[in-house]
């Protein structure tokens, strides 16, 4: 019982009850006061005072998280003796398919703001929906009753606690049956549900708080069999995924597809999303005695559905038989199909305009059914590719065959090599054609912030991350690499010459130069300062440059007031794309210069430079004495990462239009800094994902959490990044073989080889 009684456990508590203290305050839609009182403000926030009214609540949000607070005590207290269950096969299912419905029932829409059942809803939430279906008796009471607070959370619970008895107690390990039929049902009753309500509600609906509903109780039904049908002491995740993967390559990608082509192909509308919501076959109709080509005509009549079973079959049939010519096949077919089916949206898109070209509520609306069903082409070429990728990396394996390595580590390194190429190919298809099925406030979140986000923590990662040298001035980079364009497309008070007045794609160069100049003028005055006196230089660099662009004597910056910058066009081989319409253009311009610079910088990270840089943040005196000239290596540093920052200001200033050097402030460096630390120092895959996370989750929370406290939601997921995974979301090789040691096994699954693949 010491366990409870010494000092650390006292503080334990402590540090519990302020972290749900805290975690209340942080939780829900209050905002506090404007009229300066903290009293009222701490009162409305804890919820015992609401702002409209005067009169006392009580504090249920605070008890509950407060309730959370001692859970977490009693578990880190425990932890000895809770460590084997949590280590069980079925626990991370259970709580990744709990965590899941919690932030489906709290976070997610289950409406569209449209003139439905919940009008004047502005994002109706299942916390919203359940008050008004209360009062509707059109609804049947089996949905009434999901939508009270009473179904809908004390079905999760139990099987919570029905699921954690099965884990517990190795005799009630049957009980995961159970918990697999009840999850089924429930998810089975969230559809039911939602289905009535769409319906006693005549309006469109194209929410996924139901779905991701419904993929929270699949996992639940998933742990529930995992847990009757395990045999294991200790949950192997990472070894349970590799024999899922090396089973049949690609064959995981391929089944994946095959759902997301019923989706698209049986649900999903594919025209008129806020009029018609016409799904396939309703499309046909739709665009019957149009003048729509004649291949679309074909497509939405046949064609379509033979492309898209085709690709499947053979996608299945390559991953199953290894195969390369039924390989190949797929993967032309996919192609075809992602060609025709882009054909046939044109020619729909610009039918439809000629039918009503000032209608654009009726017409002008394409759905995410074609961008799904192009997706889903793409990722059953992906799943054929890995097979012919395997295949060629065996035989270089076998060409290149020592005598000092197994066989089998061999064919796993190949494989290996095969799963990244195809995990590239995955990345690039959901980037070309996830974005169109946004609505529009998200596609200006996955261009504006997401995608420059991710370009400025690629170039950051280079100072911090690869040579170690810490910099909190970065975003002056990008706010001279965005007056740059300014000024070359002749929008600052002081105009270039007429020979130099270019197109805003056309600064990029000089943008880069700029930059470079301005990275190397940072880095020589600073060579002889590390850590936190570095810092604060480039802090103070940053604020100068913002301080500079407000107040100049020679007005070349047009000071507070900003310039207004001219969006691009391309004209090209007969290709003309007009800018500044629509956000998706600037989208797939952003990606072509993400990719562009992955590229480079691929390179770079193996090359002689970037080993330099490696050994300079390592130790700068041993790689000084090893013969490395960290003058010049520091210097190509600040210079590389602020050319990278460059591209990105030319990017900037060119989609938003207009911009002011409030912009350019230190928390954005900062946010940039803590970008490359929560997704891995040291890791371009990593710095792509910390920024785009960290970007995605205020936007995520903007329903439920005000604009003051998104910024904490942040720093919540710093420090449980910093606790649970030190090296970072995707860590470096190097840092994490630092954190965790080179012994450390990757995974304890034993991976057969097949007899076909040895030597």
């Amino acid at each position: 019982m010491r366990t409870f009684t010494d000092k650390a456990a006292l503080k334990r508590l402590l540090a519990s009850l302020g972290g749900g203290f805290v975690f209340a305050l942080m939780w829900g839609p209050q905002e506090g006061t404007n009229t300066g009182d903290f009293g009222i403000a701490f009162f409305q926030a804890m919820g015992l005072r609401k702002s409209h009214s005067m009169s006392w609540h009580f504090p249920w949000r605070l008890l509950i998280f407060l309730a959370l607070g001692v859970a977490v005590f009693l578990i880190v207290s425990t932890w000895r003796y809770v460590a084997p269950f949590v280590r069980s096969p079925g626990s991370l299912p259970l709580l990744l398919g709990f965590i899941t419905i919690l932030l489906s029932q709290t976070a997610m829409n289950w409406d569209d703001p449209l003139p439905t059942l919940v009008q004047g809803t502005p994002n109706p939430r299942f916390g919203s929906i359940h008050k008004v279906v209360a009062q509707t008796p059109q609804l049947s009471g089996l949905t009434n009753d999901f939508f009270q607070w009473w179904l809908c959370w004390l079905g999760p619970v139990v099987i919570l606690v029905l699921c954690l008895a099965a884990i517990m107690r190795p005799a009630l390990r049957k009980l995961g049956f159970v918990v697999a039929v009840l999850a089924v049902a429930l998810g089975l009753l969230a559809y039911k549900a939602h289905h009535d309500l769409v319906k006693v509600g005549g309006a469109i609906d194209h929410s996924l708080g139901v779905y991701a509903d419904m993929i929270g109780y699949l996992i639940l039904a998933c742990a529930g069999l995992i847990v009757a049908l395990s045999t294991l002491e200790k949950a192997d995740p990472r070894g349970f995924l590799l024999r899922i993967s090396n089973w049949r390559p690609g064959m995981p990608i391929a089944a994946i597809s095959l759902v997301f082509g019923l989706f698209a192909y049986l649900n999903d509308c594919w025209y008129g999303p806020l009029t018609h919501d016409a799904d396939f076959a309703k499309t046909q109709s739709l665009f019957k005695g149009t003048r729509v080509s004649s291949l679309a005509t074909q497509y939405l009549s046949w064609l379509g559905w033979t492309l898209f079973l085709a690709s499947v079959v053979l996608a299945v049939a390559s991953c199953y038989l290894a195969h390369r010519i039924i390989a190949w096949l797929s993967v032309v077919v996919g192609i075809a199909g992602i060609a025709i089916t882009f054909l046939t949206l044109h020619s729909m898109t610009f039918t439809a305009f000629k039918i009503a070209p000032n209608d654009g509520q009726t017409w002008a609306n394409i759905g995410v059914g074609g961008f799904m069903a192009l997706l889903v082409f793409a990722l059953n070429a992906s799943a054929s590719a890995q097979v012919l990728f395997n295949t060629r990396e065996s035989r270089a394996s076998v060409k290149t065959w020592s005598h000092n390595l197994p066989v089998t580590s061999m064919v796993n390194k190949a494989r290996e090599s095969a799963q990244g190429k195809t995990f590239i190919l995955v990345l690039l298809a959901f980037a070309v054609f996830y974005p169109p099925m946004l609505n529009v406030v998200w596609q200006n979140v996955v261009v504006t912030q997401i995608g420059v986000y991710v370009l400025l923590a690629i170039g950051l990662n280079v100072v911090v991350g690869w040579a170690g040298l810490l910099d909190l001035g970065y975003i002056a980079f990008y706010a001279i690499g965005s007056y740059t364009t300014a000024y070359f497309t002749n929008s600052l008070p002081r105009k270039p010459p007429s020979w130099l007045h270019l197109s805003p794609l056309m600064t990029i160069p000089f943008a880069i130069i700029t930059c470079l100049i301005a990275g190397v003028l940072l880095g020589a005055p600073t060579l002889r300062l590390r850590g936190d006196y570095l810092a604060i230089v480039t802090l103070g660099f940053g604020e100068i440059i913002t301080i500079v662009a407000t107040n100049n004597p020679f007005n070349f910056t047009g000071g507070s007031i900003g310039p207004t910058v001219p969006p691009p066009r391309i004209h090209l081989l007969g290709l003309k794309v007009v800018f500044g319409e629509d956000n998706l253009p600037f989208w797939y311009l952003l990606l072509v210069l993400i990719i562009i610079v992955l590229i480079l910088f691929y390179r770079l990270e193996g090359s002689r430079l970037g080993r330099a840089w490696a050994a300079i943040r390592e130790d700068e005196v041993a790689a000084q004495a090893t013969g490395v000239n960290t003058t010049r290596v520091k210097l190509l540093a600040f210079a590389i990462g602020a050319s990278t920052s460059g591209v990105a200001g030319v990017f900037f200033a060119t989609q938003v239009g207009y911009f002011d050097p409030s912009i350019f402030t230190l928390q954005a460096s900062i946010l940039i800094v803590a970008y490359v630390v929560f997704g891995g120092m040291g890791s371009l895959y990593g710095a792509m994902a910390g920024a785009a996370v960290l970007t995605w989750l205020p936007q995520f929370l903007k329903p439920i959490v005000p604009l003051e406290d998104r910024q904490m939601w942040v720093g919540a997921a710093l420090l449980a990044m910093m606790i649970f995974r030190p090296a970072g979301l995707l860590p470096a090789k190097r840092r994490k073989a630092e954190l965790e040691g080179l012994d450390a096994p990757s995974s304890a699954e034993t991976v057969a080889v097949p007899a076909s693949e040895g030597l």
